[in-house]
């Protein structure tokens, strides 16, 4: 009864100033909002009394006036106060009826009569009231909810403007993806394999040094947004710029499983633009890759970054690459080895007086040996300068043509076997910093899966090696996705193998076109699929392999972004996965439904994938790949006359 109380007189408070004018005395106001009750009582009887004391005839009749202070009263103060309202003219009509009943001689003369009448007008009055005033309390409520949801979604939207801001400034200063965990408090001090990036430019001191700061600043700013993008595309983290150099860290803060070879790809494809900008230096670039400590840093001003020994080999291995290379660790070789072409590289700067005399040495020997040809003696000579310069290659290769003219030369096979067996040290390099010798790798070349004599025949390779300029969609965007699961060079090499099937169908021009940037682009939407799911080397759950089928529509929206709305094109990369007896996905086509270039790409794919290194399985041969292809034609997956061409075109020329 309290809270009802309270909430009627909350409702009153809130509801009487807005009936009130604000001209009103202030003091006045508040008055009758106080005794509000008293004011409504003292209205009534003075009413009641006006009526039936001053007015003649027809009494009755204005007992219909007593509806307007009631309900008046359920509407501004709440239905418990109008059922009282009600319930006191209802009693001083009644005592009037008792004492003056010549005043109700139009009912009848029968008392009863009036009672009755008085009854069902106050039981109307008591209903009237106690509805309009339930009604009046809800839509108080309902006010003032709606009043407190408003306050609340200001609050929440300065919040909002508040944390915008905040994401705004964070995201201009540090890795957007940082910023997002960092504002969720997702991130955490862990140790974790990464590969870290150190890059640099030649000559930039000097350049600093003859301009002023701000063409300085500026000329650095224009490279820089050539190479952000760059780093993006391939997920790298920006840790920190240390004036024309940077620090970048790949695997953290998202753990990519195959963060070697998305370092060595933004190196190489940043090496790349370089060469293709008009700048007054060159790039070194560095990058090296196992365990690290990673987290915020720092006290009151903090920054993610990486710690361990990893991060220092990373700088050392920057200041020793040959500008406009890329210089890499035993272990990123090892995890971009399928990919990459390498040279190891080895001391050369020869600044000892002695390797200047041994350089002396060896050019008199290279030109006795081009004016007297090969001997043993000389052939050996050569050998042991190559040696004591600890370059192994060339050391072995002289060694062993001595030995092949004077097989019984006991002096020539110790230096042979010993060349073999310090092989691997004498090509470690001395890092400044670093305790040991470290081996390090110089990128040379992005192996090309479409000159794999393995894999297609050279005559093929070689009349369809120009297809690929019709592909006019830069590779970076491809091989941003390929990274996820090391499957570089694949999406090349379904599109041309794509075109050599329809070609040899017979198909026009413009049809194996759209065949070939369908095939290209077919597996863009990998990006969607969880990449840990990408690199499982064993079966997939339903779950999962439900994941992985979502690529095919995200495929979809992502060329429609891109500006591909050929019909014909869409429907190659929607069904590529149909099946030839039917029960593929998505749509469950069958034989002749479906489009002819899903088909073809489909069989392309499926060759291109069990020819080339994964995560979870080395290169098949290709003859087993093709075996397999015929084996899951027979189970109804394929495209039969689609297969037998391909076997046809992968046959050596008779």
């Amino acid at each position: 009864m309290e809270d009802e109380r309270q909430a009627t007189k909350s409702s009153t408070e809130a509801a009487i100033p807005l009936v009130l004018s604000g001209e009103w005395p202030v003091k006045v106001r508040d008055l009758f909002v106080r005794h509000a009750e008293l004011f409504f009582i003292a209205v009534i009887l003075i009413t009641v009394t006006v009526v039936f004391f001053y007015i003649p005839f027809y009494k009755v009749a204005f007992l219909n006036f007593f509806y307007l202070p009631v309900l008046a009263a359920a509407y501004f103060m709440g239905k418990r106060q109008a059922v009282l309202g009600a319930t006191l003219c209802i009693l001083l009509v009644g005592f009037f009826a008792f004492i003056r009943p010549s005043w109700f001689t139009e009912i009848g003369n029968r008392p009863i009569d009036t009672y009755l009448l008085i009854g069902i007008w106050g039981g109307f009055l008591i209903l009237a009231s106690a509805g309009v005033g339930a009604l009046q309390e809800r839509l108080a409520k309902g006010f003032e909810e709606t009043r407190q949801l408003l306050e609340e979604l200001k609050r929440s939207r300065v919040m909002e403007d508040m944390k915008e801001k905040v994401e705004k400034t964070l995201y201009s200063t540090m890795d957007p993806v940082v910023a997002k965990l960092a504002t969720e408090g997702k991130l955490r001090f862990e140790k974790r394999e990464i590969s870290i990036m150190f890059t640099d430019l030649t000559e930039f001191t000097r350049y600093s040094d003859q301009h002023r700061p701000d063409v300085v600043l500026e000329e650095l700013n224009s490279f820089l947004a050539e190479m952000e993008p760059v780093i993006e595309l391939f997920r790298g983290h920006i840790d920190k710029y240390m004036g024309d150099g940077m620090m970048v860290e790949f695997g953290a803060p998202i753990d990519y499983d195959r963060h070697a070879l998305m370092a060595v790809l933004a190196g190489w494809k940043m090496q790349e633009k370089v060469k293709k900008l008009t700048l007054p230096w060159q790039l070194r670039v560095g990058v090296a890759s196992g365990s690290a400590i990673i987290g915020m840093m720092g006290a009151r001003r903090q920054a993610y970054t990486a710690l361990g020994d990893r991060v220092n080999l990373a700088k050392r291995l920057e200041e020793v690459c040959p500008p406009g290379k890329v210089c890499i660790d035993e272990n990123t070789y090892q995890a971009v080895k399928p990919f990459f072409l390498v040279t190891k590289l080895r001391n050369s700067s020869y600044s000892r007086r002695a390797d200047q005399e041994l350089l002396e040495r060896l050019e008199t020997l290279e030109t006795k040996l081009a004016d007297q040809g090969e001997s043993s003696q000389l052939l050996y000579d050569l050998g042991r300068i190559y040696f004591q310069l600890n370059d192994a290659v060339p050391a072995i290769r002289n060694f062993q043509r001595a030995l092949e003219l004077d097989p019984n030369s006991t002096e020539i096979k110790v230096a042979f076997a010993d060349a073999n067996m310090r092989k691997d040290e004498m090509e470690k390099i001395q890092i400044k910093g670093i305790l040991h010798k470290v081996t390090v790798y110089e990128i040379t070349h992005l192996k090309d899966r479409w000159s794999d004599v393995t894999t297609i025949p050279p005559h093929v390779a070689e009349k369809y090696r120009s297809v690929a300029k019709l592909i006019e969609i830069p590779e970076e965007v491809v091989l941003g996705v390929e990274a996820l699961d090391g499957a570089l060079g694949h999406s090349r090499m379904t599109a041309l193998l794509s075109y050599a099937i329809a070609d040899h169908l017979g198909l026009n021009e413009a049809r194996k076109k759209t065949i070939l940037v369908a095939a290209y682009l077919q597996d863009i939407g990998k990006e969607a699929v969880p990449h840990h799911i990408l690199n499982r080397g064993g079966s997939l759950t339903e779950q999962e392999t439900k994941l992985t089928e979502k690529y095919v529509p995200e495929s979809i929206a992502a060329l429609k972004r891109m500006g591909y709305v050929d019909p014909a094109l869409l429907d190659i990369v929607q069904h590529h996965h149909e099946w030839w007896a039917g029960g593929g996905i998505p749509d469950g086509l069958k034989g002749e439904a479906i489009p002819v270039g899903a088909r073809i790409s489909s069989v392309a794919e499926s060759y291109a994938a069990m020819t080339s290194w994964r995560p979870y399985h080395e290169p098949w041969d290709a003859r087993i790949a093709l075996s397999e292809l015929q084996k899951e034609t027979q189970k109804g997956r394929f495209d039969p006359k689609v297969v037998e061409v391909l076997s046809n075109l992968l046959k050596p020329p008779s």
